[in-house]
This record gives C-alpha cells, sequence and structure tokens, in this order.
C-alpha cells in the first residue's frame, strides 16, 4: 500500500514539474549569455545584466537607449543568435518584459531561420505596459510558410524614435511545449512592480485634487454639485484602495494587472465627467433651450469619443459652412442626454434658399449616424486611451437611442452639385428625439463660383484589394465592383493595386475614365520582395511578358498616359544595382510607362546607381525638399508615402489619432512641400471582421495590419457588402479638395504673373494678396512634424484662397488639363 501511494505521489509531482516544464533559451544568469547579443547602434545604445525585474534567477537583461534625436538611429535594435536550433517540439514563446518608465515604448521582433531575411520570419509587436510588467506568450504558429523552425537563427528586437530615454528589463525567454506553463514570478518581484505605479500616485492626486476644485466651480446648482461629490468621492476611494493594495506584502502580479488597467482608465474618465460639466455650463450660458437634451456642434476635423474620454463641442445657435461646387464639405451635431436616456434620436435638414430661390436641396445633404469601434488594446504608437472611438459612419442606421452619460454624434455631409448657383443659401437643421420638443438650428451654406474637378488633383497609387469574403463572395463582386469603383473615385481614388501580378480589370478603368475620373493605374508589380542576381534573366523574361499582356491593352484603349509599373517595396540598397538592370530592362519594354519604387535611396537617383527610376517615393519624414528640386531639375518624380509609420508627432491615419491629421498631410501639407504623388499599400485590411450591420457601436474589429487599428484599412464593408466611409477617408478628401483650392488658385497666380506690366491697381492687390496665400504660414504648417491641430487655422487657409479664387475673374481655370495623368502636371510642363 505504501508502495502504491509512494508511486502515485511521485507521479503526481512528476507530472506537475512536467506541466512547469519548459526550454529556457536566454535567462541572463551568466555575462556569457550576453554573447550572443549584438546592438545595431554600439555607440548609442547598451546591453547589460542588472539584478533589478528578474523573473527567473537572479538577473535580468537591461536594454538602454537614449531618446531620439535627428542624426540618431531611428530604428535601435539589439539582436540575439538562438542558442537552439530545433523548435519543432514547441508550440509557444515566452518573454518577460518590464517598462520601468511612462512611455510604451513602440517594440518589435522578428525570429527567422538560418535563410532567410530576417523581416520575412515570425513578426510580433510587443503591448508593453506603462510602469508594469507583462508576460508576453508569443503562438509559435504566427510562423509564415517557408520558415524552417528546425534551424532557427535569430531574434530580432527592435523599437522606432523613443520620445524619452528607452528602458526595458528582459528575462525569461523561454520556450514551451504543448501543456506546458510557467510559474508566475514571486511576491518580491511582485512588490518591485508595484513600486513602480506608486511612484505615479503623486501626479495622480495632483491631479484628481485639480478636478475636484474645477468640478466646484461648474457646478452651480444643489443638482449638480450632488452628482460632482458622488463622481469624485468614488474616484478617491479607487486610489486609495489601489494605494494600500500595492503596498501590501500580499500583493499578486494578477492585482497589480488589475490596478494598472483600473488606474489607466481614470484620467480620461475623470476628464470626461468635466467636460460634460463644462458642455452643460456653455450651454446654458449660450442661452440654447434645455429640453431633455443639449446639441453641440463639432467640425470634420475632430474626434467626438461616445464615452470614457473627453469631448470638445460649440454651443450655437446655428452653422455656417462653405465649399466650392462638385465639393462635399461636412461638420457634426453632437446630442447628449440632460439627465435620462433619449430614444429614437434623429437630425433632419430642411432645403436651403437664398435671397433669390435658388435652392441648395435637402437631397444633397446627408444626416449620418456616426459609428463606433471598440479598441481592446494599446496600439504601437501613442493613443489618449483604449475603448470606444468614432470611426464609420453609418447611412443605414437610425434613429438612435442615446444612453445617459454618452454622447452620439451625427455626420452632416454636403455636397453642391456642379451646376449649383453661387450664393448665400439657409435653412434649417432640426434635432428629434422621442417625446421631447425638437430643437432648430440654422444652417447657412455659401457656394462659391468655382468648381472642383471629378478627379484627384494629385495623382494616386493606392492599393484597393477586393475582400470577397465580406462582399458578399465574388459573384456578387461583379455585381459591385462599379460600385466600389465609383465608391473610390468619391474619394479621389483610383480602383488599383501596388501588388497586382495580373492585368488591371480594364472594365473599371475605361469606366472611370469615360467619367473623367481617373488618373493613375498600376500595370503590374515587380519584384516586390527584390531580386537576385541568380536566374534573374529569365525572371525578368517572365515579368516582361505578364506585363506586356497590359500594356497592349492599356495601349489599344488609349489609357497608356495613366499607367505605371512599380515594384522593388521598400527595398534597401544592397538590391540598388539589379533595381538598376530591372528598370533598364523595363524601360526598353515599355517606354512610355512611368517606372515608381519606395526603395530607400533618399538621394532619389542623384547620388546612387539607379538613373533609370521615374518616380521616388520615400516616407513622408524622409521628404527632403532640396533634394527633390534636384531631382524634378533631373527629370525625376518625387512622391511620398505613409504606412505603418510614421508615428507623431508626423501626420497619419490611425483611428486613434487626430482626423486633422489626414486632411493636413492631404491638403495644407501638399501644397506647402508639393510632392508629385502620394502612395498608399491597402485600403481594405478587414480580417474576420463581418459586415457592419448596426450599430452605432458596431461589432467591427479595428485591427487591421498585425495590431494597429486602421493602418491599411480606411473604410469598412456594411449591409450586402457596400462600402462603408469613415472619418478618417472623409478627412483624406477633404485635404484633397483644399488642395485643389490651392492648384487653382497657383495656376490664376501664374496666368496674372505673365501679364503682370498690364494689370489694373485692383488686379496688382489681388496678385500681391495671392503670392502671400500661396505661400502656406509656418503658423498653420512649420515642418512635417510641427503643425497647428486646430481646425480654425485650416479654414481661415482654405477660406482666404477660396476668396482669392472668387474674386480673381478667373474662376473658371482649369490647371489639370483635359486629361490629368500619373505624369502629373510635371507632364503639362513638358
Amino acid at each position: 500500500m505504501k508502495d502504491l501511494l509512494f508511486w502515485l505521489c511521485s507521479s503526481m509531482l512528476l507530472g506537475s514539474l512536467a506541466a512547469h516544464a519548459g526550454r529556457i533559451v536566454f535567462d541572463f544568469e551568466k555575462d556569457t549569455d550576453l554573447s550572443a547579443w549584438t546592438l545595431r547602434s554600439k555607440g548609442q545604445d547598451k546591453l547589460q545584466r542588472s539584478p533589478r525585474f528578474a523573473t527567473a534567477g537572479e538577473s535580468s537583461m537591461v536594454i538602454t537607449s537614449p531618446a531620439w534625436k535627428e542624426g540618431m538611429e531611428q530604428w535601435p535594435a539589439v539582436e540575439a543568435k538562438s542558442p537552439i536550433k530545433g523548435w519543432t517540439p514547441y508550440d509557444r514563446l515566452v518573454i518577460d518584459i518590464t517598462n520601468p518608465n511612462r512611455e510604451r515604448y513602440f517594440l518589435s521582433m522578428f525570429i527567422s531561420d538560418g535563410k532567410l531575411p530576417f523581416r520575412d520570419g515570425l513578426s510580433y509587436r510587443f503591448d508593453l505596459a506603462s510602469r508594469g510588467f507583462k508576460r508576453f506568450i508569443i503562438p509559435l504558429s504566427l510562423f509564415p510558410e517557408g520558415i524552417n523552425r528546425s534551424d532557427i537563427s535569430l531574434l530580432h528586437f527592435f523599437s522606432q524614435r523613443p520620445q524619452t530615454d528607452l528602458c526595458l528589463y528582459l528575462d525569461n525567454v523561454t520556450l514551451l511545449r504543448k501543456d506546458e506553463v510557467l510559474p508566475e514570478p514571486d511576491s518580491e518581484f511582485a512588490r518591485q512592480v508595484g513600486r513602480l505605479l506608486l511612484e505615479d500616485f503623486g501626479s495622480l492626486d495632483q491631479f484628481v485634487s485639480d478636478c475636484r476644485q474645477a468640478m466646484d466651480k461648474l457646478c452651480d446648482t444643489p443638482k449638480l454639485q450632488r452628482w460632482a461629490q458622488r463622481e469624485m468621492t468614488l474616484i478617491e476611494q479607487k486610489i486609495s484602495t489601489a494605494r494600500e493594495d500595492l503596498s501590501s506584502s500580499d500583493l499578486t502580479l494578477a492585482r497589480m494587472t488589475e490596478i494598472s488597467e483600473e488606474l489607466e482608465l481614470v484620467r480620461p474618465r475623470t476628464e470626461r465627467r468635466l467636460a460634460v460639466m463644462r458642455y452643460h455650463k456653455e450651454y446654458t450660458a449660450a442661452g440654447l433651450p434645455g429640453n431633455g437634451l443639449l446639441v453641440g456642434f463639432a467640425t470634420s476635423m475632430e474626434k467626438i469619443p461616445p464615452r470614457d474620454a473627453p469631448f470638445n463641442l460649440q454651443a450655437t445657435k446655428g452653422v455656417e459652412l462653405s465649399l466650392a461646387r462638385n465639393e462635399k464639405e461636412s461638420f457634426q451635431v453632437a446630442i447628449l442626454p440632460a439627465d435620462r436616456e433619449l430614444r429614437k434620436v434623429s437630425v433632419a435638414v430642411t432645403d436651403l434658399k437664398t435671397s433669390r430661390g435658388a435652392v441648395f436641396r435637402r437631397a444633397n445633404i446627408n444626416c449620418d449616424v456616426v459609428g463606433y469601434v471598440q479598441t481592446r488594446n494599446r496600439p504601437p504608437y501613442h493613443a489618449s486611451y483604449v475603448g470606444w472611438w468614432p470611426d464609420p459612419i453609418l447611412d443605414f442606421v437610425g434613429p438612435v437611442d442615446i444612453a445617459e452619460g454618452d454622447v452620439q454624434a451625427f455626420w452632416i455631409r454636403l455636397r453642391a452639385p456642379k451646376k449649383q448657383k453661387p450664393g448665400i443659401y439657409r435653412g434649417k437643421l432640426t434635432v428629434s428625439a422621442e417625446g421631447l420638443k425638437p430643437t432648430t438650428f440654422s444652417l447657412t451654406v455659401r457656394v462659391r463660383s468655382f468648381t472642383l474637378p471629378d478627379h484627384s488633383p494629385l495623382p494616386m497609387a493606392i492599393t484597393f484589394f477586393e475582400q470577397f469574403d465580406q462582399m458578399g463572395g465574388k459573384d456578387n463582386w461583379q455585381k459591385m465592383k462599379f460600385q466600389y469603383a465609383d465608391f473610390l473615385a468619391d474619394y479621389y481614388i483610383n480602383y488599383d493595386s501596388l501588388y497586382r501580378n495580373e492585368a488591371p480589370d480594364y472594365e473599371i478603368i475605361k469606366h472611370l475614365h469615360d467619367r473623367g475620373r481617373l488618373v493613375a493605374f498600376n500595370l503590374g508589380n515587380v519584384f516586390n520582395g527584390g531580386a537576385t542576381t541568380e536566374g534573374f534573366d529569365a525572371q525578368m523574361k517572365q515579368t516582361v511578358d505578364r506585363l506586356q499582356i497590359a500594356y497592349d491593352q492599356a495601349k489599344q484603349l488609349g489609357l497608356l498616359d495613366h499607367a505605371y509599373i512599380y515594384g522593388f517595396d521598400e527595398r534597401g540598397q544592397d538590391q540598388f544595382p539589379i533595381l538598376e538592370k530591372c528598370a533598364q530592362g523595363l524601360r526598353q519594354a515599355f517606354p512610355e510607362v512611368l517606372l515608381m519604387t519606395t526603395s530607400y535611396d533618399h538621394s532619389f537617383g542623384l547620388e546612387s546607381v539607379v538613373k533609370s527610376i521615374d518616380a521616388w517615393c520615400p516616407l513622408t519624414p524622409s521628404f527632403d525638399s532640396e533634394r527633390a528640386n534636384k531631382a524634378r531639375a533631373a527629370g525625376k518624380q518625387v512622391w511620398w508615402y505613409i504606412c505603418c509609420g510614421p508615428h507623431n508627432p508626423f501626420a497619419n491615419m490611425f483611428v486613434e489619432y487626430a482626423a486633422i491629421e489626414g486632411r493636413l498631410l492631404m491638403g495644407v501639407m501638399t501644397a506647402k512641400y508639393q510632392p508629385e504623388g502620394f502612395l498608399y499599400y491597402s485600403l481594405s485590411i478587414w480580417n474576420d471582421n463581418k459586415p457592419i450591420d448596426k450599430g452605432p457601436f458596431t461589432d467591427w474589429n479595428p485591427i487591421s495590419w498585425t495590431v494597429y487599428h486602421g493602418d491599411g484599412s480606411w473604410f469598412c464593408s456594411g449591409p450586402g457588402g457596400k462600402p462603408v466611409p469613415t472619418i478618417r477617408l472623409e478627412n483624406f478628401r477633404d485635404g484633397l479638395e483644399d488642395y485643389a483650392y490651392f492648384c487653382l488658385l497657383s495656376e490664376i497666380l501664374r496666368k496674372y504673373e505673365t501679364k503682370r506690366e498690364s494689370l489694373s491697381a485692383k488686379q496688382k492687390e489681388w496678385l500681391a494678396e495671392a503670392r502671400e496665400a500661396a505661400r502656406v504660414q509656418e503658423s498653420l504648417v512649420k515642418s512635417m512634424s510641427e503643425y497647428s491641430r486646430d481646425p480654425a487655422a485650416v479654414y481661415s487657409w482654405r477660406d482666404r484662397v477660396g476668396d482669392l479664387i472668387d474674386r480673381s475673374g478667373m474662376a473658371t481655370v482649369n490647371p489639370w488639363g483635359k486629361d490629368f495623368t500619373v505624369r502629373g502636371f510635371s507632364q503639362k510642363s513638358q
């Protein structure tokens, strides 16, 4: 019996040990453990062992890198040779990381074998804690096909432009088999990390104290005072409990993680409460009717969070805006319940009329519900909060209910037809809710004398991937493809793909051209992942043969002027010789077609062996105006692009970034720096999302490329597979419309300059004003990373340019000519 009992206990112990086993890759217990690790920038970054924040044993490895400045390595990186080659038996990799700083640094990793470049291996981005610890368990199922898991060679970690001095502690890099787990770090480690969180409590206490004082000033009725007292007491109690638990000798990692998540919401939720109180007071002060709801207005360049974050609204009795003919311009109406839930809320407008009886029909005004997508994790760039973000615009939803404490926005989009008479139009906008008297506001719209083009004012190279699962299947796509092409064209985007290996759909291309909406399309991709000298001639012949089919069709249809060829996507200088050889071959085969690349030659061909490329396309931070001008003088084009980078302070299009950034990038920044075109890699990375069929709070997952929110995904799919626009896409188009204003003014200015000697005094006065307006002021855009985020500043610039066009007497000019193409304005000057 004793033997049996001993056998059972031994079996249980061995089973327990096996369950907690793992194959250690690195535990940093010896100095020799660091010998496998190397730094990209040895003079800039450092690696060393440390007794701090060790989760297994006595030591961890600390990586440090100084805050990024111009001229420093912008991608600090460290990599290790794996001491274990065979990873086939394992299904997970564990890495423990402690971040002692407030900044949530960008940190990503590639793992690859001994043959393929590390960028072709497993890719993983770490969602680091702020002043905290996380155990990352990485599924090895993420390895792409082609990686030899029995020959794992390299682990490559990299960051990007840390804003403060980076310091990260890594430990316990361990491989696990199926069902194996690692024990949690001990309580002493939890207390170490808990002390990091406690360091922030002084500033948190001050923040809450400041908010309480601000609320006391805002609450001018006993009811509001009681509400504010209750809310602030709850927040203070939560902070007090967190402080006690973090100081406890019994602190666990689970409780510490819970506290960290709770504290992260304290600031945005408290600021939200302040915003609600502040708007109540502003609304009353503006003399607006208290009718069970509060109505506010915002520009199209702002995002209004529905809950858990602060907002800015204007309390006003009416809205005024202007737009050109054939232009779209929008604003937002936001509704808050005054003291209880609202039901069946809607917004409507009347026809607008001038004093002479001209009509701006309400059929040209959309009043659509703003939808919301929920982020659940921190992205690899700064985001002010995790939660619900405004993004899709839902024309199939409404009326809507609004819960107490929420804010619901409506997107009001006006479209002025080409033949709309210029003038000042006036009408009414009404907000209605079940059981409440409707609230009415004035709406005044100025239609200008000039007309914007049907096509983009700037050449584009933007990929749209057909996502058949969200479009009702391939058969349904054939029915919807023209709807999608027209939808994209409404946002100045041509149906296109940078990465196509088959001929374009010429039915769509011709459809766009016949309607005056086509600017550019790609004949096909060449060597997207680069090329090697081995077998190059045979591959080149296959490439030319493939492109020849698309080329011949374009030539037959008379569309060749709109065609370009894209290739060597983001390749380094090691690929330059073979890139030049490829470009020479393409130039010989297709002499009329523009050749474009995003390869990393920041001299734009002036200082490299690559002389046969027509158009260089750097990332926006690498756009150098002086070099671009020299390249243009040599007959080259210089475009620019964004993707998963850059991050703020540079402009981008992520869900959490300010809506104004997309408008500035495509409008005022483009006017200031004059790139010949814009490139973007994808509009529709929708992953496993199902079409949106309800709202305003949707099930649409904003995660797109890897763990980014909205990168490579600028619109959504809706009922029946229909395209659904987003606030980001609207601002993208609005920016291009701003740029069209600039193009019109520039053309008129050019014409005035040619007859400068014969101008009247009034015309000379106009010329001086126009010269000044054509120079984008530094108060609006100083650099690509320094710019105003004030919508009023954008409107001021736009209105000034628009007024000058109206006053010029030349409102019918067409700077783009009869058939604007991928060659852009450079073709007109040739």
